[in-house]
Protein backbone atom coordinates (compact mmCIF):
# COMPACT_ATOMS: atom_id res chain seq x y z
CA UNK A 1 0.00 0.00 0.00
CA UNK A 2 1.08 3.33 -0.76
CA UNK A 3 1.21 6.13 1.38
CA UNK A 4 0.69 9.76 -0.43
CA UNK A 5 3.02 12.05 1.29
CA UNK A 6 1.61 15.11 -0.24
CA UNK A 7 -1.79 15.61 1.82
CA UNK A 8 0.14 15.15 5.34
CA UNK A 9 -0.04 18.12 8.01
CA UNK A 10 3.22 18.55 10.22
CA UNK A 11 1.70 19.21 12.96
CA UNK A 12 4.85 19.47 15.36
CA UNK A 13 6.11 22.42 12.98
CA UNK A 14 2.80 24.03 13.38
CA UNK A 15 2.94 23.86 16.94
CA UNK A 16 5.57 25.39 17.24
CA UNK A 17 5.61 27.94 15.19
CA UNK A 18 2.54 28.98 17.01
CA UNK A 19 4.23 28.46 20.22
CA UNK A 20 6.80 31.26 18.90
CA UNK A 21 4.13 33.36 17.55
CA UNK A 22 2.33 33.53 20.97
CA UNK A 23 6.05 34.39 22.71
CA UNK A 24 6.33 37.07 20.21
CA UNK A 25 2.82 37.96 21.56
CA UNK A 26 3.03 37.99 25.22
CA UNK A 27 6.18 40.09 25.07
CA UNK A 28 4.83 42.85 22.76
CA UNK A 29 1.92 43.24 25.30
CA UNK A 30 4.63 44.05 27.47
CA UNK A 31 5.78 46.77 25.45
CA UNK A 32 3.26 47.92 23.44
CA UNK A 33 0.84 50.84 24.41
CA UNK A 34 -2.71 50.98 25.36
CA UNK A 35 -3.74 52.56 22.24
CA UNK A 36 -1.92 50.38 20.06
CA UNK A 37 -3.16 47.09 21.67
CA UNK A 38 -6.81 48.41 21.10
CA UNK A 39 -6.13 49.02 17.20
CA UNK A 40 -4.35 45.88 16.97
CA UNK A 41 -7.01 43.89 18.80
CA UNK A 42 -9.57 46.00 16.56
CA UNK A 43 -7.76 45.00 13.30
CA UNK A 44 -7.79 41.43 14.57
CA UNK A 45 -11.25 41.37 15.06
CA UNK A 46 -12.23 43.34 11.72
CA UNK A 47 -9.56 40.24 9.74
CA UNK A 48 -11.40 37.26 11.69
CA UNK A 49 -14.91 38.69 10.41
CA UNK A 50 -13.87 39.67 6.71
CA UNK A 51 -11.55 36.67 5.77
CA UNK A 52 -14.15 34.50 5.64
CA UNK A 53 -16.02 36.43 3.44
CA UNK A 54 -13.28 36.59 1.00
CA UNK A 55 -13.15 32.61 0.58
CA UNK A 56 -14.38 32.15 -2.72
CA UNK A 57 -16.16 28.96 -3.73
CA UNK A 58 -15.69 27.03 -6.91
CA UNK A 59 -18.44 26.04 -8.15
CA UNK A 60 -17.44 24.05 -10.96
CA UNK A 61 -14.41 21.67 -10.01
CA UNK A 62 -12.37 22.24 -12.77
CA UNK A 63 -9.13 22.43 -13.03
CA UNK A 64 -9.24 25.96 -15.24
CA UNK A 65 -10.59 27.07 -12.03
CA UNK A 66 -8.29 26.42 -10.09
CA UNK A 67 -5.49 27.47 -12.02
CA UNK A 68 -7.09 30.81 -12.26
CA UNK A 69 -7.54 30.97 -8.45
CA UNK A 70 -3.95 29.93 -8.19
CA UNK A 71 -3.11 32.94 -10.47
CA UNK A 72 -5.24 35.24 -8.58
CA UNK A 73 -3.23 34.61 -5.45
CA UNK A 74 0.02 34.95 -6.78
CA UNK A 75 -0.82 37.76 -8.40
CA UNK A 76 -1.66 39.38 -4.68
CA UNK A 77 0.62 37.92 -3.16
CA UNK A 78 3.49 39.83 -5.32
CA UNK A 79 1.20 43.20 -4.92
CA UNK A 80 1.64 42.21 -0.90
CA UNK A 81 4.99 41.95 -0.53
CA UNK A 82 5.36 45.29 -2.98
CA UNK A 83 2.69 46.85 -0.32
CA UNK A 84 4.49 45.40 2.55
CA UNK A 85 8.37 46.92 1.39
CA UNK A 86 7.21 50.36 0.31
CA UNK A 87 5.17 51.07 4.00
CA UNK A 88 8.70 50.04 5.65
CA UNK A 89 10.39 52.71 3.37
CA UNK A 90 7.39 55.03 4.03
CA UNK A 91 7.02 54.13 8.12
CA UNK A 92 11.14 54.58 7.89
CA UNK A 93 11.06 58.37 6.42
CA UNK A 94 7.58 59.30 8.57
CA UNK A 95 10.01 58.50 11.78
CA UNK A 96 6.71 56.04 13.26
CA UNK A 97 7.35 55.00 16.63
CA UNK A 98 10.37 51.97 16.66
CA UNK A 99 7.20 49.20 17.44
CA UNK A 100 5.01 50.26 14.77
CA UNK A 101 8.41 49.66 12.13
CA UNK A 102 8.84 46.38 14.70
CA UNK A 103 5.23 44.73 14.14
CA UNK A 104 5.84 45.69 10.05
CA UNK A 105 9.16 44.18 9.52
CA UNK A 106 7.52 41.23 11.76
CA UNK A 107 4.24 40.48 9.72
CA UNK A 108 6.36 41.11 6.41
CA UNK A 109 9.20 38.46 7.57
CA UNK A 110 6.34 35.96 8.91
CA UNK A 111 4.76 36.35 5.26
CA UNK A 112 8.52 35.34 3.82
CA UNK A 113 9.06 33.07 6.33
CA UNK A 114 5.76 31.26 5.32
CA UNK A 115 6.76 31.60 1.44
CA UNK A 116 9.93 29.76 2.10
CA UNK A 117 8.56 26.92 4.18
CA UNK A 118 6.12 26.29 1.62
CA UNK A 119 8.22 26.69 -1.10
CA UNK A 120 10.25 23.58 0.21
CA UNK A 121 7.89 21.61 1.32
CA UNK A 122 6.25 21.61 -1.98
CA UNK A 123 9.61 21.23 -3.69
CA UNK A 124 10.02 17.90 -1.76
CA UNK A 125 6.65 16.63 -2.35
CA UNK A 126 6.23 17.07 -5.81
Amino acid sequence: MMKDKGNRVNYKEIGIFILILLAIIFILLKIIPTNFRYGILIAFGISMIVMPMTKKKIVDHDERNYQIDLQAKVCAFNILEMVFGLLLLIFSIMHVTFIVLVLTLTAYLIIKMVNLLAFSYYHQNN
